[in-house]
């Protein structure tokens, strides 16, 4: 066997021990020594504070990572949590409390809950003798011993819930009269689409609220908040010009273009686009054709398509790519859709300098957002002689 050298031994040893420290160092939650007792935090940007919290050390209780209460309060992270009464205040589970008046939820009151039959069935659906609740909103459901959450095709509850008599959206939204036996949510192909469409074979609902005129028997979801029927499509419940959203083709991520007009991610036409050459201006929000520059669908109005890109903006390890907002051409510099009075388009920079307030908008002049810090004095003084 190798033999360990005395000065591994003292670097792992010295590692351990450092690590015990940093450990002890970032403790989080609640502290008594007796004479006080003290809520601490840490993160990574901040590191360790702490402050006193308001309870009485002598019958201080801790209750969990966030729960504490004395003989006379209860406390959700440090601080007192109005109203609770700490001797009967007790911890449930999954960030539920209740004392023997209330129940609460990370510290906050859920109004109308019976503490006495409270339930937590989830992290996000609980009930008690009176109703059931999702993140802490009463669900209103007329007949609890029939209510149940519907299932996607994968098995996965989803935001729709059904009694005999109503269809629930889980914020709270009743659906009255529904057809029982045919009410469910509306699966998309893809898993991470699907979830604010559900039809019975009469409706069609987003997020709650019927769709007039969609058609439950056709109605599919084709992309987030998208929806199609043999009709035309919706967007977020709404029924837009679109006939087939299928036969488009997306440009970038605002824009789509049918072949003979061109429309942007609410579906309204832009008039003045030029179909047979516009274009999607790399990865970010611009978009030109041959005659005019759009920010998102904001005209960019003095821009000239044809010496007009986007600002390259430099990460701190020297990383490129094309800014979102802030684009040029061979007269100005703009953001979004305006222009940028007095900026020098030569010059004209987006940087992330390690002593900078982030990105560093800047050019041989001005700073026009972030910090005049010295790394960027630096770099003008190394490329401008100032």
């Amino acid at each position: 066997m190798k033999q360990i050298k005395s000065y591994q031994i003292y670097s792992i040893i010295s590692v351990v021990v450092l690590g015990l420290l940093i450990l002890t160092s970032c403790s989080v939650g609640y502290k008594n020594d007796g004479n006080e007792v003290t809520w601490h935090t840490w993160n990574e940007g901040n590191g360790h504070n702490s402050r006193k919290v308001d309870a009485d050390p002598e019958t201080f209780e801790v209750l969990d990572d966030d729960y504490g209460r004395d003989k006379t309060h209860a406390f959700y992270g440090g601080d007192i949590i109005k109203g609770a009464d700490g001797l009967s205040f007790r911890v449930l589970e999954k960030g539920y409390a209740a004392d023997a008046s209330n129940v609460y939820d990370s510290g906050k009151l859920l109004k109308g809950a019976d503490p006495a039959s409270f339930k937590v069935h989830s992290y996000e659906l609980t009930e008690d003798k009176n109703d059931f609740y999702n993140n802490g909103k009463a669900l209103n459901v007329k007949d609890k011993s029939s209510f149940e959450i519907l299932k996607n095709n994968s098995g996965e509850k989803t935001s729709w819930g059904k009694d005999r008599y109503n269809g629930y959206y889980l914020n709270g939204t009743v659906i009255p009269n529904i057809d029982y036996a045919t009410f469910h949510p509306i699966d998309a192909h893809r898993p991470m689409q699907s979830g604010c469409y559900a039809a019975d074979k009469h409706r069609v609902f987003f997020m709650g609220k019927e769709i007039p005129g969609a058609d439950p028997a056709t109605f599919r979801v084709v992309d987030f908040y998208i929806g199609q029927d043999k009709n035309r499509a919706y967007q977020k419940g709404e029924p837009t010009q679109i006939k087939d959203y299928t036969k488009l083709t997306q440009l970038g991520r605002l824009m789509y273009s049918d072949g003979t007009h061109i429309y942007d991610l609410h579906f309204n036409i832009l008039p003045e686009a030029d179909v047979a050459t516009f274009e999607h201006i790399s990865d970010n929000w611009y978009y030109k054709d041959a005659s005019h520059i759009w920010w998102s669908n904001n005209l960019v109005k003095g821009a000239n398509p044809e010496t007009f890109s986007p600002v390259t903006v430099t990460s701190s390890v020297g990383v490129t790519s094309p800014d979102y907002n802030y684009g040029k051409d061979d007269r100005h510099v703009f953001y979004q859709d305006s222009i940028i009075l007095g900026a020098d388009v030569a010059s004209f920079e987006k940087i992330d300098f390690p002593d900078g307030d982030s990105w560093t908008v800047f050019d041989r002049n001005r700073v026009y957002k972030g910090k005049d810090s010295p790394k960027l004095r630096e770099y003008l003084k190394k490329k401008y002689g100032k």
